[in-house]
């Protein structure tokens, strides 16, 4: 069940961040290096990825599986303590390799390294994207 439940979280991301990016949806400016709205859309992304994750460690730690340790210690009840804690530690995974005050274990290592290596290589994805987009409508323009 468990599986499952992280599975539909990780199909979320996925078509979330498929429907702002690959679909076009989402309309930018693209005859400018530097707009609003592919600032805007970065932060979005960032959002989806880190809301994501962090019900992803939270809904693993609140069905009983420890995968994040605070201070040393397993997250303790209530679950609005361990959301905080997920949210958290999905936010400073995915900004940083994180501060040591909650550390990943088991099946928690693996997500935590997907969380940042995402969290890498976004800056670089977005800045290729911004400038694919500008030239292509700099040739648009010219052709």
């Amino acid at each position: 069940m468990l599986l499952i439940l992280v599975g539909s979280v990780l199909g979320l991301i996925y078509k979330s961040l498929e429907w702002i990016w690959i679909n076009d949806n989402f309309q930018r400016n693209r005859k400018h290096l530097f707009s609003f709205e592919n600032f805007l859309l970065l932060i979005i992304t960032y959002v989806i990825l880190l809301v994501g994750f962090g019900f992803i460690y939270t809904m693993i730690e609140a069905s009983g599986t420890s995968i994040i340790l605070e201070s040393g210690n397993e997250v303790e009840p209530p679950f609005l303590h361990k959301m905080g804690t997920g949210m958290y530690f999905s936010a400073v995974t995915l900004f940083s390799l994180g501060y040591g005050d909650v550390v990943p274990i088991g099946v928690g290592r693996p997500l935590a390294v997907l969380e940042a290596l995402i969290g890498y290589l976004l800056p670089a994805a977005f800045v290729m994207r911004t400038v694919i987009d500008f030239e292509g409508s700099l040739f648009k323009e010219r052709g």
